[in-house]
């Protein structure tokens, strides 16, 4: 997903997620595709995660695709919703549910959403447009608020995300480009920085193989590192990124130092990974 608080769970990163929890409630929906309940209720959630903002996570299982997850976490049917408050279970629903009931569960833990910052109308169309990957859909109605809006900048950020993940790397530029010097920037140029990196590249899976095999080369820790951020392992890809700058400094000229410096803007100065690994950084140049 393109929101920080709205997330795809998969065997890669369910641990990251849930340890998040610590400081930040997360609202776990399990699904299917094949399931009408499942996909009117993850339109309910997206509409309160855009209404929250970031005040809780919510994290999207398909169940059919990961049944393990679904197993480890005692999960009975879908939809089933489950809230984990500082890594302990706090509370769930089972079923199709309305967006009171949802806020019922939500509330003790994360307080009552404040009217005056929910986000217009055209936010929910488009959650819901990148939810269900209608990329088209979302592209057109992120351009029609921006004609509207030309100011909001979240809108713009917002675009150029959609368009990375469309793969049209190049149109993402153009649009970060317009946004000047907005604090948004430095994420968005960020993570086109890894999309890029990332063009070609063997895939996680295959570099993960390598490095259990033979422990890999700097190549696959530089590589996988790049796409665990992506994938939101991101301790587990910074720690990568300074290996291969504590062995390799000359490969990629300095290529994994840029990668970390990049990996700090992608997560931004309020993430407490940022300040740790600054230091480890610090601490490794002098």
């Amino acid at each position: 997903m393109t929101e920080t608080y709205i997330v795809d769970v998969d065997q890669h990163n369910v641990n990251d997620i849930l340890q998040k929890s610590l400081e930040t409630p997360v609202l776990l929906v399990f699904w299917a595709t094949w399931s009408e309940p499942s996909k009117a209720l993850v339109s309910v959630l997206i509409k309160i995660a855009g209404d929250y903002q970031g005040k809780f996570i919510l994290a999207q299982v398909d169940s059919d695709a990961y049944p393990q997850i679904v197993q480890q976490l005692g999960v009975g049917s879908v939809p089933e919703l489950k809230l984990v408050v500082q890594g302990q279970l706090a509370g769930g629903l089972a079923g199709e549910q309305t967006e009171a009931a949802v806020i019922q569960l939500l509330e003790p833990h994360v307080g009552v959403v404040d009217s005056t910052e929910q986000e217009d109308p055209f936010l929910g169309q488009i959650q819901r447009a990148i939810s269900i990957g209608a990329t088209d859909q979302a592209i057109a109605a992120l351009e029609s608020a921006i004609t509207e809006q030309p100011k909001a900048m979240h809108y713009q950020a917002l675009y150029a995300d959609v368009l990375m993940d469309a793969q049209r790397s190049d149109d993402a530029e153009a649009v970060i480009n317009n946004m000047g010097d907005d604090p948004l920037v430095p994420k968005a140029k960020a993570r086109l920085f890894f999309i890029r990196l990332l063009e070609g590249a063997e895939t996680a899976e295959v570099l993960q193989g390598k490095i259990e095999s033979d422990g890999g080369g700097s190549e696959s820790r530089y590589y996988l590192g790049a796409h665990l951020l992506i994938l939101g392992q991101e301790e587990t890809a910074l720690n990568l990124l300074l290996s291969v700058m504590m062995n390799d400094r000359d490969y990629q000229e300095d290529g994994a130092r840029i990668a970390l410096l990049s990996a700090f803007d992608y997560l931004g100065k309020e993430n407490p990974l940022t300040s740790k690994y600054r230091r480890k950084l610090f601490a490794l140049l002098h």
